[in-house]
């Protein structure tokens, strides 16, 4: 069975399925898209889906994989709020952040990582959003070790650069 025979055959399947488990349908959509596009890839070359016999259950699978992937980075980027009862002592420290400062910070720090350069984004949010070590990081974007430390370095300091003021507003608080 070839990938575009399997795409309009079992795609409505997929994308039924990945609703039933919680997934809106756009989403589903988008994530089957995704799963013919990284198919498409693999055969790239090859002329065909070498080496796989049943085509729909690799789109299936990877159409699994890559919602599992999502969830896992949503999951990763959710903040939790910690507010406080305005009324509780908090020793005399700065003043506890409520939920419209948290959304303020939120909103501060996605504009602040949007105005960085692509390369450097892109090291800064696998290795502090995604938990990934220096050597994934370099593995994943083809660079080397030390440069992602570079860039990890640059986008740190930019970052700074770009919220310093947000230090400001808020009082005390660290780097």
């Amino acid at each position: 069975m070839d990938l575009e025979r399997a795409y309009s055959e079992t795609g409505p399947k997929i994308v039924g399925y990945l609703v039933a488990t919680g997934t809106d349908e756009a989403t589903a959509r988008d994530l089957l898209h995704d799963a013919v596009a990284k198919v498409a890839k693999r055969s790239v070359g090859r002329g065909r889906t070498e080496g796989c016999d049943d085509i729909p259950a690799l789109l299936f699978t990877t159409a699994r994989n890559l919602r599992a992937n999502r969830v896992r980075d949503d999951a990763r980027l959710a903040f939790v709020d910690e507010v406080r009862d305005g009324s509780a002592d908090n020793g005399g420290g700065p003043a506890p952040l409520l939920p419209s400062d948290a959304d303020y910070l939120r909103r501060r720090l996605r504009d602040a990582l949007a105005e960085l350069p692509p390369t450097l984004r892109e090291t800064y949010v696998l290795y502090q959003v995604g938990g990934r070590s220096v050597r994934e990081v370099a593995g994943l974007t083809e660079a080397g070790e030390s440069l992602v430390k570079v860039r990890l370095h640059r986008a740190k300091l930019l970052l700074r650069k770009l919220l310093d003021d947000v230090k400001g507003e808020l009082g005390n608080v660290s780097d």
